[in-house]
């Protein structure tokens, strides 16, 4: 008996050195782990406490946070690592870092300029009122006359407005300006403000109208032309086979047809827009003028 009880008491001696010895190890596991460690939650509080504990450790379990204390060390001694650290890179980069330059204070204007005007534009005029042809006189400084806005959706040119079945803008204000550079020049060599509206807008109306009567009065010329055309493509386009079967006849078609369309088209655009400068020149005065 007496060999027994003397086991276990060295036994549990043995055990409590080992447990002791231990406590610095895992204290210094905990703070070198706690920067990237989850906080595990506490223990419930019913959950019992083996006996032996209380004899490893004199002050209360209740009253110790290893883990915080731990994290509260670890995150001090970091931060003074850091501060050391940023105080000797400065003090070693101070002679060769110079302040930047400021920039240049850049006055800012006190009136900002508005943007360019764009060209103003007028309705399409009522015609209510046509004044004499006024004394002619060779061309002189005038105000430039305005373009006149096609309503929306419509084709003008001129005096001429239909429906548009595509985007017909572009075509609009090339026909505008042109009637308006005529309309200035009227202005200069005399002709009264309304009149020269009228004139400029039945000559260009009747040079479309020419020009479209005389294409289709030429177009079976045209056409033979185009098929004459088309064949010396082919017959020229046999050297650069294979393409030169395919473009040469579609180039000597175009050619062709060109050739006689397109003195067609200029012709009967000179003989339209002449007749319509010339109504418009000779039509009588009517209405009362306008209010000034």
């Amino acid at each position: 008996m007496g060999k027994h009880r003397a086991t276990g008491t060295s036994r549990r001696a043995a055990g409590s050195v080992v447990a002791a010895g231990a406590i610095p190890l895992i204290a210094t596991l905990i703070g070198a782990g706690t920067a990237n460690a989850e906080v595990l939650p506490a223990p419930p509080a019913s959950s019992p406490i083996p006996a032996a504990l209380p004899a490893l450790f004199p002050v209360p379990i209740a009253a110790v946070d290893p883990l915080g204390a731990a994290a509260g060390t670890v995150q001090e001694a970091a931060r003074g690592a850091v501060r050391s650290a940023t105080d000797s890179i400065t003090a070693a980069t101070a002679p060769f870092t110079h302040a930047a330059p400021a920039a240049p204070a850049v006055p800012r204007p006190a009136v900002i300029a508005d943007p360019a005007p764009t060209p103003a534009t007028r309705p399409v005029p009522t015609y209510t009122y046509l004044g004499p042809q006024g004394e002619l006189h060779a061309p002189e400084a005038v105000a430039p006359v305005a373009p006149i806005e096609a309503p929306p959706g419509k084709l003008r040119i001129g005096n001429v407005e239909m429906d548009a079945p595509f985007d017909v803008r572009e075509i609009n204000t090339g026909a505008a300006q042109t009637e308006a550079q005529l309309a200035t020049f009227l202005d200069s060599v005399g002709v009264e403000r309304s009149r020269s509206d009228r004139i400029a807008a039945q000559t260009l109306g009747s040079a479309a109208i020419g020009a479209s009567v005389a294409n289709t009065l030429a177009s079976p010329i045209a056409g033979t032309s185009a098929m004459v055309g088309a064949v010396a493509g082919f017959i020229s386009g046999i050297p650069f086979l294979p393409i030169g079967l395919v473009i040469g006849p579609v180039l000597g078609a175009a050619i062709g047809y060109a050739v006689i369309a397109a003195p067609a088209a200029a012709a009967g655009a000179a003989i339209g827009g002449a007749i319509g400068a010339a109504d418009g020149f000779a039509a009588a005065p009517y209405g009362t003028p306008p209010a000034q």
